[in-house]
């Protein structure tokens, strides 16, 4: 069980596998170039990744404190100034919603670390807190900085540190806590969504553990955590059948102890990177390795992308892509820049993949959930867009911002690129290079005929608009929503 990938299947095709899963794809010298390394060194190169800078340096728009200076600017004003200052604070804070967001795709885009920004991506959707409540750019910019920096260190740090995030305080509403009357919002999804998943706690665990959150505070100068002794529950709580003086990290230090919570992670992880439904036995090699380790992050995720499980036939390109990797990967296997941030932002929000607004606690469903008929034809609609190289007419009339900032043009057409002079006139190399960049394998027998067909139907040798038409054709194929 998990026994490393054979050198004999080290094959471009595993290593397009590999930068995919574990990052955002890339160009065909991308994938070429991860495959030259061999084996060892690819997943090196993915996992063996030094820390970020820390911390990382704070947005020059961001102002920590502002929020709480504004609560206080906002009572001495009569009713007409307060509701001007408060729509110019939300124009404000919808630019910065919209540029951290833009920030965020180029990371994953062109960063140099694939893998800690498609880990920031999966913690994101497990941590999950949302704009809809928490309206602070600066407390969201915080959190996905927080994310980045411990998402592939420690489990156990990366949740208490997540416990004390001023974003899930206020999205679980920890901060509302007060010794008698704990919020319970917190320590349930702490176990139901975090770490345990249902049915390994009792209604008594999550009443006994919100009294350890009490006095979790955010500090209003500085926005940044706080604990008020003066306000915690010193008292003995009984939580998982263990009796003591219980605070927020001793509550979690006991789940840590639960065998279910690395089991849980382990699989949610698999999940994300590999394919649905692990078997049981994959699933606790995995876990006990996880708590072996001390839940140390790295090495399972090492495991699991040198298993020859990760590289089996049944999770290669079997995967919906995201609306964040069908956005990225795109723009990587065109070698193209990413469209405006405004744009960018309301194509995700139709894809059904808002960044920093997740429809839940539980974050996104993904898998299946991503495609619907609506969801679809927007993917078919942005694919023509950037590979015409503007994304200007996909903007409705009555939307002058959007349309101003969709007037940035791209790059421009891809096709000296994406096909070479040299490949025009011979159609099947034409066809299968083109298939290469964009499924990263050879099309069936019959979408391929389709596609030569797509050609000899029209002048020779294909015009550009032909050549965006068969790219189109190709991004328009459920091959082309999958990695």
């Amino acid at each position: 069980m998990l026994e490393p990938l054979p050198p004999s299947r080290w094959s471009p095709e595993a290593a397009a596998h590999l930068l995919n899963r574990a990052g955002f794809g890339g160009s065909p010298d991308d994938i070429a170039a991860l495959h030259a390394r061999g084996f060892e060194a690819a997943i090196s190169a993915l996992v063996d990744v030094p820390a970020p800078e820390s911390p990382e340096p704070v947005p020059d728009w961001a102002k920590p404190g502002e929020t709480f200076a504004l609560r206080r600017e906002l009572r001495a004003m009569d009713e007409e100034k307060r509701r001007m200052r408060l729509m110019e604070k939300r124009k404000e804070d919808q630019k910065h919603l919209i540029a951290i967001r833009g920030e965020w795709l180029e990371r994953m885009r062109s960063g140099p670390d694939p893998l800690r920004e498609k880990m920031t991506l999966f913690w994101h959707g497990h941590f999950a807190v949302s704009a809809e409540k928490v309206r602070s750019p600066y407390l969201l910019w915080q959190q996905n900085c927080t994310l980045r920096a411990h998402g592939l260190g420690q489990f156990g740090a990366l949740t208490k540190t997540v416990a004390r995030d001023p974003a899930m305080l206020i999205y679980l509403d920890t901060v509302q806590s007060r010794p008698g009357r704990p919020n319970e919002n917190f320590a349930r999804e702490l176990m139901e969504l975090f770490t345990l998943g249902e049915g390994h706690y009792s209604e008594a665990d999550i009443r006994e553990s919100a009294r350890a959150f009490v006095g979790y505070r955010i500090d209003p100068a500085t926005e940044s955590f706080r604990l008020v002794r003066m306000q915690q529950d010193s008292g003995t709580k009984s939580f998982l059948g263990k009796t003591g003086l219980l605070d927020g990290d001793g509550v979690i230090d006991r789940i840590l102890e639960q065998p279910e919570c690395a089991r849980f992670i382990a699989r949610k992880i698999w999940v994300f990177l590999a394919g649905e439904n692990p078997s049981e036995p994959l699933v606790e090699a995995l876990a006990t390795d996880f708590r072996r380790s001390g839940y140390s992050i790295r090495p399972l995720l090492r495991r699991i992308l040198q298993s020859a499980e990760f590289y089996a036939p049944a999770n290669i390109r079997s995967q919906i892509k995201s609306p964040a990797q069908w956005m990225v990967q795109t723009a990587r296997s065109l070698e193209m820049p990413l469209p405006p941030a405004l744009f960018a932002a309301n194509a995700m929000r139709q894809m059904g993949q808002l960044l920093f607004a997740p429809p839940s606690v539980k974050g996104w469903d993904g898998g299946r959930a991503w495609i619907s008929t609506s969801t679809l034809l927007i993917r078919y609609n942005l694919a023509n867009a950037l590979l015409r190289g503007d994304v200007s007419g996909l903007v409705p009339d009555g939307r002058p911002a959007l349309r101003r900032a969709a007037r940035a043009r791209l790059r421009g057409p891809v096709l000296d690129l994406i096909a070479p002079p040299a490949l025009r006139p011979d159609p099947a190399r034409l066809v299968d290079a083109l298939a290469w960049r964009l499924f990263q394998s050879a099309p069936d027998e019959r979408e391929r005929r389709a596609f030569l067909d797509y050609l000899k139907a029209r002048p020779a040798p294909p015009a550009d608009d032909t050549l965006v038409g068969l790219a189109h054709l190709m991004m328009s194929t459920p091959q082309f929503q999958l990695c």
